[in-house]
């Protein structure tokens, strides 16, 4: 390992965790904006698109918790690294995919490592500073998480031109490249001293399995049939294995899970929170992308830089809610709750949707109140997590809100995309019946319609449009309820101050602390 005679400076290692971190974020809905370029150049249909996304979510969903403990474990620099390493390779293998099923493989991979760095970069920030500027710290790194999944289709939409799709990872390699060279220099060395140095096998299985069945089960619920065999069998595999998980770990040495986290009144309303935002607001931004660029016809690049206003909001707002939250202390659920109301108010707004909206008047102000809500509540409630737990435990701790988070991304697309499916099927076919469109016609005109695509000629064009826009303000109906679930959780927030040590957890190689 890179060994140090001088320890970095707690800023060059915020740096080095937030420029990994970006890419991360960055990837993580980059491939939204070119779903279309990938089908054609690969002869993937929809569906089989679609894997490239949920199957990088599925395992950023599963592993954060586990990758969390093992830096705690072997090293949080090492793990960190090693992630990292694997995220470059993938990325080069998914920019060199020769068809559909390799690019899906390659992203599964891909999203493995990225589960490995992502709870390790708040760990690595939260281990570097002082508890009296860990607020701002947080607050940094919440706005570059922020950032990076917003920005992720305004980057998408430059590299993507006609088919060519492949730069949207091949990118990686030099900033990966760069990435491990700034985390060599710039990250030190720190883990738990109070773990032991063995890994619970058995429970790592037993979570990620039962996850992952019921990852799989509300990712695929919708193409399958919620009633489907293989959906049924995947809940009940996936409740069975989790409902096992609590007694394989109280039966483990060295459990991979110290089940009192769990009994932490402050983190499980923080984890429940974040998990029902994430739900809200990732969950429903592919659907906001395919509207802009399917009903309202933008390109990939306008489509992109349509959220540019709401990035510039959670630039603003992110490292100052991470220092308005620490100063707050047990009242941080003020801001969660804020925040949580005003993207609540972007689906309101949603509301008045009408065929003939655009950007401007439809989109534009939701956009707004949205980034408003992302600035406030995504440091804060990474905050009200990491000050709940012991410093030596912020591993764990990470793990799981990154964990709840990208479970609550990948839940919210399959209830926002269940939502709006059944509201074309259920409103279209009537509509068209009524206009005089005979039924061999409609079949057509309704697949179209789920892809947001309205029809070319009158009067089906008109009677398309609506229902398009008719499901698109259901998904405001089901955004608005998810939301009011994130600020109820965001209520009972009530974090106990957490005694911290002096410096950070002692160091592997060289002193924690930094200048």
């Amino acid at each position: 390992m890179f060994s140090r005679t001088v320890p970095p400076s707690k800023w060059l290692t915020l740096v080095a965790a937030c420029f990994g971190l970006g890419m991360l974020m960055v990837d993580t809905f980059v491939v939204n904006v070119a779903f279309p370029a990938i089908g054609r150049d690969l002869d993937a249909s929809l569906a089989e698109t679609e894997w490239t996304v949920s199957g990088y979510v599925l395992m950023t969903g599963v592993f954060p918790l586990a990758m969390g403990r093992l830096g705690d474990i072997f090293g949080r620099d090492r793990i960190y690294l090693a992630g990292l390493a694997g995220f470059v390779v993938t990325s080069g293998l998914c920019g060199l995919a020769p068809n559909i099923e390799a690019l899906i493989l390659f992203r599964i991979l891909q999203g493995i490592a990225a589960a490995t760095m992502m709870p390790l970069t708040l760990s690595i920030v939260t281990a570097a500073f002082p508890a009296e500027q860990r607020g701002l710290a947080i607050g940094i790194w919440g706005g570059v998480s922020g950032l990076g999944l917003i920005a992720g289709p305004i980057l998408g939409g430059l590299l993507v031109s006609g088919d060519q799709w492949r730069w949207i990872f091949l990118v990686n390699l030099p900033l990966g490249l760069l990435a491990v060279l700034f985390a060599l220099l710039w990250v030190p060395s720190t883990r738990d001293p109070s773990a032991p140095r063995t890994i619970d096998w058995p429970g790592l299985v037993v979570l990620s399995g039962g996850l992952l069945f019921v990852l799989f089960g509300v990712n695929r619920g919708n193409e399958l049939g919620w009633a489907s065999p293989v959906i049924v069998g995947c809940f009940a595999a996936g409740a069975l294995l989790l409902t096992l998980f609590p007694l394989v770990e109280r039966r483990a040495r060295a459990p991979l899970v110290d089940l009192s986290l769990f009994r932490s009144m402050p983190f499980v309303m923080a984890s429940l929170s974040a998990f029902l935002f994430s739900a809200a607001v990732f969950g429903s931004q592919p659907y906001a992308s395919l509207f802009m660029q399917n009903y309202l016809g933008f390109s990939p690049l306008q489509g992109g830089l349509a959220f540019l206003p709401a990035t510039g909001l959670v630039a603003l707002l992110m490292p100052v809610s991470g220092i308005v939250g620490q100063r707050l202390g047990h009242r941080i659920r003020i801001i969660i709750a804020a925040g949580s109301i005003s993207v609540g108010l972007s689906f309101v707004y949603l509301l008045r949707l009408e065929p003939a909206s655009g950007y401007l008047d439809g989109l534009l102000p939701a956009f707004i109140l949205r980034g408003l809500g992302i600035g406030l509540v995504i440091s804060a409630t990474s905050y009200a997590v990491v000050s709940a737990m012991p410093l030596a435990k912020s591993g764990l701790a990470s793990g799981a809100l990154t964990m709840a988070r990208n479970i609550g991304t990948s839940a919210g697309v399959a209830i926002f995309g269940a939502a709006y499916l059944r509201a074309v099927e259920h409103l279209l076919p009537p509509r068209l019946a009524e206009a005089g469109i005979e039924p061999a016609t409609s079949a057509g005109l309704v697949e179209r319609s789920t892809h947001f695509l309205p029809a070319a000629g009158e009067p089906a064009a008109s009677v398309t449009s609506a229902a398009i826009v008719d499901a698109y303000v259901l998904l405001a109906v089901v955004g608005i309820g998810i939301c009011a679930l994130a600020i109820a959780a965001a209520a009972l927030i009530r974090p106990r101050t957490v005694p911290a040590p002096a410096r950070a957890p002692a160091p592997m190689s060289g002193p924690a602390s930094a200048r």
